[in-house]
């Protein structure tokens, strides 16, 4: 088993570029971004789990995270938190168990 298998949750590593859209788009108007006490008005675009829709241009402080109670959370299984302000979840599993995580 590969060191990263399963890192690419959405599965976008595979897909083509229209499926890639229609996933993101499922994910922004699925995502509670909007609802969570660190979100701030006007920001945009949400479901920052996702990969390559980045971070908050907006956010300056982690307040509380809703991310667990998030349906695209549990729908693929993600294992992080504060998309917003610490990158996607393919983002935060490359700190965290890469090579940079591991000291190589």
């Amino acid at each position: 088993m590969a060191i990263h298998e399963g890192m690419d949750k959405f599965g976008v590593e595979t897909m083509e570029e229209a499926e890639y859209r229609k996933r993101q788009d499922y994910v922004v108007k699925s995502c509670k971004c909007a609802k969570c006490p660190t979100y701030v008005a006007g920001d945009a675009p949400v479901g920052y789990c996702f990969p390559l829709i980045g971070t908050s241009k907006k956010i300056q402080w982690e307040k509380e995270c809703v991310c667990e109670t998030c349906p695209i959370y549990k729908e693929y299984d993600l294992t992080h938190t504060f998309y917003c302000t610490r990158c996607s979840q393919v983002c935060q599993t490359l700190k965290t168990e890469g090579p940079v995580a591991q000291g190589t």
